[in-house]
């Protein structure tokens, strides 16, 4: 990620490409994946920052297009797992 595209800028970006009205939401979703590097981590933060001004603000309509942008892209990038699952071995025969 470029130091210039913090999460904020992903978020003002999402904003402006759901209230544009290209029609395009496979172009949107692939620039914000560009914007974010390739990267989910970025991605999960800009939507983080639009859930809190969702709260602050119900009626913010620009930020819940761009909110369902990010849940969009985010679905085609894949989710950041902080857990490593491993199989649990069990004692007793199942």
């Amino acid at each position: 990620m470029a130091p210039s595209n913090t999460p904020r800028d992903i978020a003002d970006r999402a904003v402006a490409l759901s209230t544009g009205g290209d029609g395009d939401p496979a172009g949107d979703r692939a620039a914000l994946i560009k914007l974010a590097g390739d990267a989910a981590g970025p991605l999960e933060q800009a939507r983080q920052l639009l859930v809190r001004r969702i709260r602050q603000r119900s009626d913010d309509f620009g930020a819940t297009s761009g909110l369902s942008l990010l849940n969009a892209t985010l679905s085609e990038v894949g989710k950041v797992d902080d857990v490593a699952w491993k199989p649990r071995h069990w004692r007793l025969p199942r």
